[in-house]
């Protein structure tokens, strides 16, 4: 309809340059500069119609058009996302004293390996040590009072009670200095697990184990790690013990293949996350507690995938497809595939029916063809010349 307005116009315009004896020179000019115009409007037209002539009429689609194709294969095919875990130790322990005292002598350096049971660090235990003293001289006495007090009344010389006091008053101070012998070797700071020594948190003459003060050293067993991730309740049934899984350490620029050790069976209210863990088993020296970890597992595994980029599927109406090329003759014609979608990704569409292996998939150029156009393929070197 706007053609035939158009069209109307230009032949109204072209009536008004018929030569009128009273027109001027600048009447006539004026004319004719609106002929041209309108001239120029139906042109436009022209062209614009020839251009819908040309893409919904394939036999006036002549030209070829180059596209880059690819070959369809069946492959493995493995659709990622990942998780953050930490790095964590069930033997990651910090050495405290029990009671307070002062530090007297550090026995070891950070990094060293240390033997559950072997010495860290001797604090000041003299107070414990006189009192040790004066236990062991008041025991010598005592026992030698028991003991004449025992002879006494086995010789029927004495009274009773006077034996049964020197004994008890014996068998206290025994226990006593047992007690204050323990309570010396508090004084002497040992490892309580084996491992290594991952920092030293004091230094002689300070103040540990008491109210304000911090504990003396830490001590890592790294045989004993494991990575924790919280991972969303969605992916419940596709993580597995013993699955394979990527680790990534970015801190340290490490990239390990390590196995699913064990998944919880309970989701977190607060967060919908069920925790999974994983056991490193490569360069253990690098790993230390509360290090960043990112795990790439996978949600979708299918060992003999037909897969295409996701970007390439096309609809109309109900239907999806993708544009592959088919040869007739000496020419290469697009034909429209339907296909049938097993499972779509954002990167790739599994495809489940409508494509074999051998079909030759457009992947660079889709957007300039339809069905039945002829096409040249040419190779990405050609392309970026």
């Amino acid at each position: 309809m706007k053609y035939a307005s158009i069209i109307a116009i230009a032949a109204f315009l072209f009536v008004g340059c018929t030569p009128s004896p009273e027109s001027d020179l600048d009447k006539k000019k004026e004319e004719l500069t609106k002929a041209e115009a309108s001239l120029d409007s139906i042109n436009k037209v022209i062209a614009g119609l020839k251009a819908e002539i040309e893409e919904l009429d394939t036999n006036v689609r002549t030209k070829t058009f180059p596209v880059m194709v690819e070959e369809i294969q069946k492959g493995a095919f493995k659709n990622p996302f990942q998780i953050q875990g930490l790095v964590e130790s069930n033997q990651n322990v910090m050495v405290s004293p029990e009671v307070p005292a002062n530090v007297v002598k550090i026995h070891v350096r950070e990094g060293h390996r240390v033997s559950k049971g072997q010495l860290i660090a001797s604090l000041d235990g003299s107070v414990a040590s006189a009192q040790i003293s004066e236990l062991e001289n008041a025991l010598t006495l005592a026992e030698t009072n028991y003991k004449k007090q025992e002879r006494l009344w086995n010789q029927k010389i004495g009274s009773e009670m006077q034996y049964l006091q020197a004994k008890n008053s014996y068998e206290n101070l025994q226990k006593s200095l047992q007690t204050a012998r323990t309570q010396l070797g508090k004084y002497s700071l040992r490892a309580p697990i084996s491992g290594t020594v991952d920092a030293i948190m004091a230094n002689p003459g300070e103040l540990v184990g008491g109210m304000t003060s911090g504990p003396v050293a830490r001590i890592v067993n790294l045989k004993d790690i494991k990575i924790k991730a919280n991972v969303s309740e969605k992916y419940i049934g596709q993580i597995k013990v013993g699955q394979e899984v990527q680790v990534e350490y970015p801190s340290i620029g490490l990239k390990t293949k390590e196995k699913v050790v064990a998944i919880s069976n309970v989701i977190d209210v607060n967060n919908r996350t069920f925790v999974v863990y994983v056991k490193p088993t490569q360069n253990l020296g690098q790993m230390k507690p509360n290090l960043l970890a990112m795990i790439t597992a996978y949600d979708f595994v299918d060992e003999d995938a037909i897969s295409v980029p996701t970007k390439l599927v096309r609809r109309f109406g109900e239907n999806s497809f993708v544009f592959v090329v088919q040869e007739k003759g000496e020419k290469k014609i697009v034909e429209r595939r339907v296909i049938e979608i097993e499972k779509q990704f954002p990167s790739q569409t599994i495809i489940k029916s409508g494509l074999e292996p051998g079909d030759i998939l457009i992947t660079e150029g889709v957007n300039s063809v339809i069905a039945g156009d002829e096409v040249k393929i040419i190779k990405p070197e050609t392309a970026t010349e």
